[in-house]
This record gives C-alpha cells, sequence and structure tokens, in this order.
C-alpha cells in the first residue's frame, strides 16, 4: 500500500502550525509561536518568509523526517483571487500570486513555503480551503458605500468550515440544513455566517473588533488624514492595521494570556482593552443575524482565544439572546487540511489549478 505520509503547514498571525499525519493518523503536531519579539524586526508579513520556512524546516529536522519521506504537502493559502472551496495544486503561478498578493495576510507565505519543500522533495504540495475560497459571493454582500471598494470575501474558511461540518453532525443535520454564525478567535478575528451549507456573509479583520494584533474597522476619516499626514509610508500603514495593531497597539503584546495576567494583576487599562474586544466581537456576531432574519441555530466560538473562559462568557452574555452559544476551543485546520489532501491522494476528490 502506498505510503500517504503528510506535512501540514498553517501560518497564523502569531505562530507556525506544523504537523505529520500518516494517512488519517496525526503522528505529531506543534504550534511554533512567534512572539511580538520575534517578529518585531520584520516590516512587513512578506518579510517573515525565510524565518518562517526556517522554523519549519528546523521542526523536520528535530524530528529526524526528511522531505524525502514525505508523500505530500497541505498547506493554507491566503488571497489569491476568489477561488473554490476545496484543494488547489500549488504549482510556480499559486506561489508567485501568494507572495505577491495585494492582501497582506500570513496564510500567504504557505504556499510558498509548501512549494519550495516540495520541489526539493520532489513531491507536490496542495493548498485547501484557502482564505479566498469562499466560491463566488452573491453582489449584495460586496457592495459598499464607494463604488470603486468592493468587499473582498477574505475570512477564516477552513476552520469555519470545519467546526460547522463537525458542529451539524453533533445537531444530527446536515450542514446545508443548518445556519450558524462562526467566529474564529486568533491573531485576526472574522465572523462568519455559514447558511445552508457556504459562507453567505462575514465581518472581515479589517471591518470588525480588534483582534491581537489587527485593528479591525477604524473611523475611515481619520485614516485617510493619516495616511496622507507624511508620517507613514503606505507600508508602515499597512503594517498599523494588520500586524500591529489592536491588542499589541494598546498593551504591547499579542498574548490574550499575558493580557489576562495583568487583568488578575489589577491593571484596569488592560481590562478595558480586553472586555472591549469581547463587546466588539459580540457586535459583529449580531451584525450578521438580520441577513438570515434572525434564524440562527448556533453561535459558535472558535480558534485560540475561545480557550479563555473569561473572555467567551463576556461574549456569550452579550450574544445569547440570538442563538444558543457554542464553544469549540482551538481550531481543526491541521485536520481538515491534511484530510483534504488525503482524500486527493486517493482519488476522491480532484484539485483545482490556478488559471493564468
Amino acid at each position: 500500500m502506498k505510503r500517504e505520509f503528510i506535512l501540514v503547514i498553517n501560518p497564523g498571525s502569531t505562530s507556525t502550525k506544523v504537523a505529520l499525519y500518516d494517512g488519517e493518523t496525526l503522528r505529531d503536531e506543534l504550534e511554533l509561536k512567534h512572539s511580538a519579539e520575534d517578529l518585531k524586526g520584520f516590516e512587513g508579513i512578506n518579510d517573515q518568509l525565510a524565518f518562517r520556512q526556517a522554523a519549519v524546516e528546523a521542526y523536520l529536522k528535530e524530528r529526524k523526517v526528511k522531505l524525502s519521506d514525505l508523500s505530500a504537502i497541505a498547506t493554507r493559502a491566503g488571497v489569491v483571487g476568489q477561488l473554490e472551496p476545496g484543494a488547489y495544486v500549488i504549482d510556480d503561478l499559486f506561489a508567485d500570486r501568494s507572495l505577491h498578493s495585494s492582501t497582506p495576510h500570513p496564510a500567504n507565505l504557505a504556499p510558498v513555503i509548501g512549494h519550495a519543500l516540495a520541489e526539493k522533495a520532489g513531491i507536490r504540495a496542495y493548498a485547501y480551503d484557502a482564505v479566498c475560497g469562499c466560491g463566488i459571493p452573491e453582489e449584495m454582500y460586496t457592495i459598499t458605500g464607494v463604488p470603486e471598494l468592493k468587499r473582498a470575501f477574505l475570512t477564516h474558511v477552513l476552520n469555519s468550515r470545519a467546526v460547522s461540518i463537525a458542529q451539524a453532525r453533533k445537531d444530527g443535520r446536515k450542514l446545508e440544513e443548518s445556519t450558524y454564525i462562526v467566529t474564529h478567535l486568533g491573531g485576526g478575528i472574522t465572523t462568519n455566517l455559514v447558511h445552508q451549507g457556504r459562507i453567505l456573509d462575514f465581518v472581515g479583520d479589517d471591518e470588525g473588533g480588534l483582534s491581537p494584533e489587527r485593528s479591525g474597522g477604524v473611523p475611515v476619516r481619520p485614516l485617510v488624514k493619516l495616511c496622507y499626514s507624511g508620517k507613514y509610508s503606505e507600508k508602515e500603514m499597512q503594517s498599523r492595521l494588520k500586524g500591529k495593531g489592536g491588542i499589541l497597539a494598546y498593551l504591547g503584546t499579542n498574548d490574550i494570556r499575558e493580557v489576562e495576567r495583568r487583568v488578575d494583576n489589577g491593571d484596569e487599562y488592560a481590562r478595558l482593552i480586553f472586555e472591549t474586544m469581547a463587546m466588539q466581537i459580540a457586535q459583529d456576531i449580531a451584525s450578521l443575524a438580520p441577513d438570515v432574519c434572525g434564524r440562527v441555530d448556533k453561535i459558535i466560538l472558535t480558534g485560540g482565544i475561545a480557550r479563555s473562559v473569561r473572555f467567551t462568557d463576556l461574549v456569550k452574555e452579550r450574544v445569547s439572546f440570538l442563538a444558543p452559544v457554542v464553544v469549540i476551543p482551538g481550531a481543526f485546520e491541521m485536520e481538515a487540511l491534511a484530510g483534504g489532501v488525503l482524500r486527493v491522494l486517493r482519488g476522491e476528490e480532484e484539485a483545482h489549478r490556478l488559471e493564468p
């Protein structure tokens, strides 16, 4: 029987998650944490490429895994155009578009790293359920108050779909028969309306509440003035919005556990910022209910910050009037990535290719 040994690579804003799967069996998993101190020397996300690839290669070396041992590489994918859900072959075009994406995102680095390692190993790398993998959205959900600016559907597709599928199974129904509002609580935070099997609408990390290192939505007119103030380059402003914004900008840390320690030690300013983030996330959740006339089966809180009972309780008390709230701590992204690529290897699912 052909071996199905898969390396999974999943960069987030504050970590790079890696795992090794042998078929459906998880053999090893590790979250390579990147502190604010580690990342402060990088002006933009793409500048972190060599640092993150070296971290992945060091992980393989430590686990005594050779690239030649691998059957395939599964990666998260970022913003490379509006993709369909599912798998894509990572070729030169996919890697190049990922690296030169107009939208900075940690997930853009994963296909580049995966492609480089796959070429060394003589195997294929695949991206699965990309950040932009919602399919073609309904036009209503792309319209803004400025005709030249359309909303791009960029969100935590992978984990939102994975936890929705799991919750529907637990509820004894098909995903296509369910309506969930799913908030992914990570270094970046998005809230997604999963309706009849697809992400119908969402609140992106540049629209909603602040998060550990992203600004969320900010007042537009003052932002325009700041952009033209002469104080910052475009790259510096992008970094202030994504990478050095949010909790990090206020408290000098992107670690929610550290923020909670400060709250426990009586830091009232840390408490204010912490509770503000929870309130803003609750507002994001409530804002999606009108899309389905309030007919929401469940609200799901997931991602790393969902491990904080203090935080999820603050959100729950503000949104439980809408629907029952389910907390699914952590993320199922690694399992979803490996499972998707495994289906491709077994011929159960066909991988797409990016069109030139």
